[in-house]
């Protein structure tokens, strides 16, 4: 088996290189055409081949590329891929706005059975056993907390540019709606929502974020995105008619990684993409509606 890394710009390609030599993949390459220090790191760290083109790395011959470059880079680099019929993951963030979703959108086409992308929460066994155990909620509450400091330095400031990498409501509050997406299985309307900076703050887009929104089905859906402190944690809170179950995420808990890479890893073996398109379309979308309204005041 051999995985393709196409771009390094965040935290996730190094996570998941590390992952896929622990499950024994050891075959890696490597091509990034903005963060060359970072590229150079990943090479030193997991030896990987070095490739100075996107063409290079395809012809490489990865069972399997995982798409991580600067988001403006992100709807050319999907279609690349997949126009070699090659298995394709896009990390996160996969659009930072509408017109990039409309990109990428037209970059997957009538290919979506080779391509996935998603927040590997999704994938986190504890979240997985929350959803299927869950009798029918009247309402559902998800928070997300993750530090943003590493996302104001020079380095990395273009995730924190609602232009660029889209901004605290958009790389964090991909993870709510993912989360939302998998409890409830449903189409879920934002409403509505406000956006804040901690004063002081070094952010360029937002440290909190609050949302409202409404679930297929009438259920009352609200949201916290707070980008502060160290550290990540995430908690689903689902209100049913007999009482309130609550699920939290964080510390030394499973995030997903390892069960999102296997999935990957079971697509470039031949399976078909364990999330359908059309439904991360409608998650990247509703992120982008939200994180619009929260900062319009909508």
């Amino acid at each position: 088996m051999r995985i393709g890394f196409a771009g390094v710009a965040h935290s996730h390609p190094f996570s998941d290189a590390r992952n896929a030599q622990a499950l024994g993949v050891s075959e890696l390459a490597v091509w990034d055409a903005d963060d060359h220090s970072r590229c150079a790191d990943f090479v030193r760290e997991w030896s990987a081949t070095n490739c100075e083109t996107l063409d290079g790395l395809l012809d490489w011959g990865p069972d399997v590329v995982i798409v991580t470059p600067r988001p403006r880079r992100v709807a050319a680099v999907v279609s690349a891929v997949l126009d070699r019929d090659i298995a394709c993951f896009l990390n996160k963030v996969p659009a930072a706005n509408t017109a990039a979703l409309a990109d990428l959108d037209a970059a997957v086409g009538t290919r979506s059975g080779r391509f996935l992308t998603s927040s590997v929460l999704r994938f986190a066994p504890g979240l997985r056993a929350f959803a299927a155990e869950l009798e029918p909620p009247i309402a559902v509450h998800v928070s997300v907390r993750h530090g943003i400091d590493i996302f104001t330095t020079p380095e990395r400031r273009w995730q924190d540019d609602p232009a660029d990498g889209g901004g605290t409501a958009v790389s964090m509050g991909l993870h709510a709606w993912e989360i939302l997406d998998t409890v409830l299985g449903r189409e879920i309307t934002p409403l509505g929502g406000v956006a804040a900076r901690i004063p002081d703050s070094r952010t360029i887009s937002e440290n909190i974020v609050t949302l409202h929104a409404l679930a297929a089905g009438d259920i009352p859906v609200s949201v916290d995105i707070v980008g502060a402190g160290m550290g990540e944690a995430y908690e689903v809170v689902a209100h049913t008619r007999s009482g309130v179950l609550r699920k939290s995420l964080g510390g030394s808990d499973d995030l997903g990684y390892v069960d999102c890479l296997r999935a990957v890893l079971a697509m470039a073996r031949g399976a078909p993409s364990p999330v359908p398109w059309e439904r991360s379309r409608t998650v990247v979308r509703t992120t982008l509606t939200a994180a619009q309204l929260a900062r319009t005041g909508g």
